[in-house]
């Protein structure tokens, strides 16, 4: 988490944005969350409906881990630091209004 703290860390500085810690700590948090809701919802895009399902069940269980998430994804044939990467792009030029 530490790299993406970074990474949004930077968002605020290049947006201008200087806060008290303490805002600034729950503005990370919230950017964190919607960051990864995103990463999430490209991953679960990429795969097939029939990969959809039976994840859909993996999840079910309370003891199936990161690691395991990680491991099924690429299994799966899906590409996450490339999804990573292009999501995290994404949200950078949306963030600060770069965008067309």
């Amino acid at each position: 988490m530490e790299n993406v703290d970074d990474f949004l860390e930077s968002l605020l500085i290049d947006k201008g944005i200087d806060v008290e810690p303490e805002v600034r700590k729950t503005l990370i948090e919230g950017m964190r969350t919607k960051l990864t809701n995103e990463i999430n919802s490209a991953a679960i895009a990429a795969l097939s409906e029939e990969k959809c399902d039976e994840l859909e069940k993996k999840l079910e269980d309370p003891n199936f881990t990161n690691e395991q998430m990680a491991e099924f994804m690429q299994a799966a044939g899906v590409d996450l630091p490339t999804i990573v990467f292009e999501t995290m792009a994404r949200f950078r030029t949306y963030y600060l209004g770069t965008g067309a």
